[in-house]
């Protein structure tokens, strides 16, 4: 049996093919926005074109949507990195392919990924963090995701760390405050602000680490948010191992140094901090798990 699993994310869509054993059958990766903002329509030809590839039969289509998603419904309830409000993924691609389908928040079937075949194996409660377009986070607890009453637990973009976040003002449908200032997204609009260009945050690493002051400045103040809220969530949760995935944890070691150092800073407590073994695809992978796991 295989399984397809996508991973929705504000810049790019990722997609997989696995077998019942987790192997990977196929990747599949395109931009979020190849159609603008008809993001259903680039979600359907992605699932098109990974099943003509399985030759075989399919359990089901697993989606990981960067948002609040009824998970039970396959509702998503709030997505403002696409756009979408009160849609039922679930139902419009069942409609369409006539498979079984579950709809899951990216951050939580990146948790199962990392789960079953990364860095939580051993786990039964960990957290996983996953900082790209937006920050989001999953919450292993006793050997389950935990979703909150309203599925909106682990939205920690919206954690408004310091007085600062008053002057904020947050909808539901916008970028939260914390994730508005640790985020790679974040570490872009820092770096336009305060130097007039333009730049994506790969390159302002780049920079850093070749000594421009403004790019340092930037990627020092990023680290620090990270490291005040995600010692946060570690008071909270006192979780095994808090695993970091998503575009910024490209910056690897480095990276990881840095929240540590901060942490450390901050809060008297042993925190354990590792990146996603899962790599690029960790999201689309536990979509695609889903289907052969009760979640």
């Amino acid at each position: 049996m295989k399984s397809i699993g996508l991973d929705i994310g504000g810049t790019n869509i990722k997609g997989v093919v696995i077998d019942d054993k987790g192997e990977i059958l196929r990747t599949y990766i395109r931009k979020s926005n190849y159609y603008v903002n008809d993001y259903t329509k680039n979600i359907v030809e992605i699932i098109d074109e990974l099943l003509n590839s399985c030759n075989g039969q399919v359990e089901g289509i697993g989606i990981g949507v960067p948002g609040i998603v009824d998970y039970k419904k396959g509702n998503i309830v709030s997505c403002p990195a696409l756009s979408l409000v009160n849609f039922n993924l679930k139902k419009y691609i069942e409609e369409i392919f006539k498979l079984k389908v579950k709809v899951e928040n990216d951050v939580n079937a990146w948790t199962i990924g990392e789960k079953y075949f990364g860095c939580g194996k051993t786990c039964t409660d960990f957290i996983m963090i996953t900082i790209g377009t937006g920050i989001g986070c999953g919450i292993y607890i006793n050997d389950n995701i935990y979703r909150g009453a309203n599925f909106e637990a682990g939205e920690i973009g919206y954690m408004p760390i310091g007085l600062d976040a008053y002057k904020y003002q947050c909808s539901n449908h916008d970028f939260g405050y914390f994730e508005s200032n640790a985020s790679a997204n974040s570490v872009g609009k820092k770096y336009k602000e305060k130097s007039g260009e333009e730049l994506e945050c790969k390159e302002i690493f780049i920079r850093a680490e070749e000594g421009d002051e403004v790019a340092i400045d930037v990627v020092e103040e990023v680290y620090k948010y990270l490291g005040i809220g995600i010692s946060a969530i570690r008071c909270i949760i006192n979780p095994q191992k808090i695993v970091i995935g998503g575009g910024m944890a490209n910056q690897g070691e480095k990276l990881k140094n840095e929240v540590k150092e901060n942490i450390k800073k901050l809060i008297p407590l042993n925190t354990v901090i590792e990146l996603s073994k899962t790599g690029e695809f960790g999201g689309a992978i536990g979509s695609a798990k889903m289907n052969f796991i009760k979640c």
